[in-house]
């Protein structure tokens, strides 16, 4: 007869930062009864866990286990509402897996919230609230969610493993240690908002304190991923006699030839692939780095400072555990890069909706995209506000979608009923904007961005630093192209001529810190902009 495993909480640090994404974890051991009840007085688990849907499906996932039997990946219990099953630990004697409950921002939208809600005697607007102050995912996301559960159950099931060889082999404390940080420094590290060469240059960092290598390299094929900045595909730490160079042409012939997962050791002097390498010491520990395809790149680490110049398996152990911490970073970083492309694409089709309904402006948005993001790098911004500022510009008139086309379209003076319309534009398209939680931090140049440094600009009147950065660098850059470009009721006006007028408006429309900069910026692409989208317009008006 099959003893069924119990369901207990898990509560650890991990299971804290897992909540602030809205996730439950329980623990699947194998010598107490079975129990799905809910933590009372805890509103997630009472909201998560209330309804007998979610129970039983618990129970057959738990039954699952307990037969051993095939667990293909994550599995919807209702829309919005998955489990997902990570073998935590090997050991036969004392089995452990773990059962995350996830929701997904699409849970929150969809009918079964009321279920729920019902079962667990639980308010659906106070629900509401809860739930949106967490960082749910996605539906879309849960293959990567997943992937970095059964990664986190993992690393947590190897400290527990190496916590209890800590107890019978004293010997291997440091050893374990070392990997225990490794591990958490590396998981520490990992989010959306990290770059790729500051982790990478993290994971060199911790495996050169605890590895007596004097050199490790990782070598990435940029030709597999999307990353989000401009990265070489190699980096190198430590001492090394070669020059980069040849470690890095070194990465390409170990990237070539190696497959799978698993760290190995390669004898140098025997190898073709070492000529003309003079570091490398007697041996070099190699991992692949993989990727949904096949080797995307490789971690290798040589001359090793000991006497014993033999690579260990637990040097090779931990050389292998960041491999698959670099592989699970990369793979996620691309995905957020290409979900960012398809958000971007979606931006560009409200854009374009906006040239339709004035020809005139046709390429306005994209050019003051240009220009706030230029001013941004020469005043020395990050290069993520540099992409937020870039995007606050492509995005800054999306409110003229709701000013009639007559208004739009005009070659005479405004009426002041027709000139009340083109002022509302700001805050039309911050109400458009304002439930996409990418645009938070861009709201404030899609409504500030025509007040002025003196207080006499719309729709609020702010005045000098009161106006958010991000408004004033969109409104100099707005003025700018506006002054440069053909409209309906006037030509463009000449370069010296803009020039004169940004620079006598500097602390009366404009905020006079950002004046100078703006105006050394090389307008060289600027003007190239403006020649693509006027001949596009002459194109367009013959046609019709």
């Amino acid at each position: 007869m099959t003893t069924r495993k119990a369901i207990r909480v898990s509560v650890n640090a991990n299971d804290e930062v897992l909540r602030k994404q809205g996730i439950v974890r329980r623990v699947v051991c194998g010598h107490e009864p079975c129990d799905t009840r809910p933590v009372r007085g805890d509103w997630l688990e009472e909201f998560l866990l209330s309804n007998t849907f979610v129970q039983d499906a618990l129970s057959e996932i738990t039954d699952r286990i307990t037969s051993d039997s095939e667990n293909s990946g994550p599995s919807r219990v209702l829309p919005g509402l998955w489990l997902i099953t990570s073998p935590a630990t090997c050991d036969r004697r004392n089995s452990r897996d773990n059962i995350a409950i996830v929701p997904t921002r699409e849970l929150c939208e969809g009918e079964h919230l009321n279920l729920l809600c019902q079962a667990a005697r639980l308010d659906r607007t106070v629900v509401q609230n809860m739930l949106s102050s967490l960082d749910l995912a996605s539906e879309s996301d849960i293959p990567r969610t997943a992937d970095l559960l059964k990664l986190l159950a993992r690393t947590e099931g190897e400290v527990t493993r190496r916590t209890v060889m800590l107890e019978e082999v004293g010997r291997q404390l440091g050893e374990t240690y070392e990997e225990v940080h490794l591990f958490h420094a590396m998981i520490g590290e990992t989010s959306v908002a990290t770059t790729p060469s500051r982790f990478l240059s993290m994971v060199l960092d911790e495996l050169l304190r605890i590895l007596p290598f004097s050199w490790i390299g990782v070598r990435i094929n940029m030709d597999h991923l999307n990353l989000p900045e401009k990265f070489s595909g190699f980096m190198l730490g430590g001492e090394h006699e070669d020059q980069p160079s040849v470690l890095r042409t070194l990465g390409d012939r170990l990237m070539a030839s190696s497959e799978g997962r698993n760290p190995f050791v390669v004898d140098v002097e025997d190898d073709p692939r070492f000529d003309g390498v003079v570091g490398g010491g007697d041996s070099v520990i190699v991992c692949p780095i993989a990727g949904d395809n096949g080797t995307i790149g490789v971690v290798y680490a040589g001359k090793k400072q000991a006497q014993d110049q033999t690579a260990s398996s637990i040097e090779a152990k931990l050389i292998g555990a960041a491999a698959e911490h670099v592989s699970i970073f990369l793979r996620n970083a691309s995905m957020y890069e290409n979900l960012d492309a398809m958000f971007l694409g979606t931006v560009q089709g409200m854009v374009s909706a906006i040239d339709a309904k004035d020809p005139y402006t046709c390429g306005h948005s994209q050019r003051v995209s240009w220009l706030a993001g230029e001013l941004a790098v020469h005043h020395g911004l990050e290069d993520s506000q540099v992409r937020r500022f870039k995007l606050a510009g492509l995005v800054h008139d999306v409110g003229k979608i709701g000013v009639p086309e007559s208004v739009l379209r005009k070659a005479g003076r405004l009426t002041d009923q027709e000139f009340d319309w083109i002022k509302r534009h700001p805050e039309i398209g911050a109400r458009i904007l304002r439930d996409i939680p990418q645009m938070d931090d861009i709201l404030p140049a899609v409504l500030y961005h025509h007040e002025r440094w003196d207080g006499r600009g719309y729709p609020t009147g702010l005045a000098g630093e009161e106006i958010p950065l991000i408004g004033r660098y969109v409104a100099i850059a707005d003025a700018f192209d506006a002054m440069s470009s053909n409209r309906t009721y006037r030509s463009a006006r000449s370069r010296d001529f803009v020039r004169d007028e940004i620079r006598r408006c500097s602390g009366t429309q404009f905020d006079p810190n950002l004046v100078e900069a703006f105006l050394d910026i090389d307008m060289r692409e600027f003007d190239h902009m403006i020649k693509e989208h006027r001949d596009l317009h002459e194109k367009t008006r013959e046609a019709a």
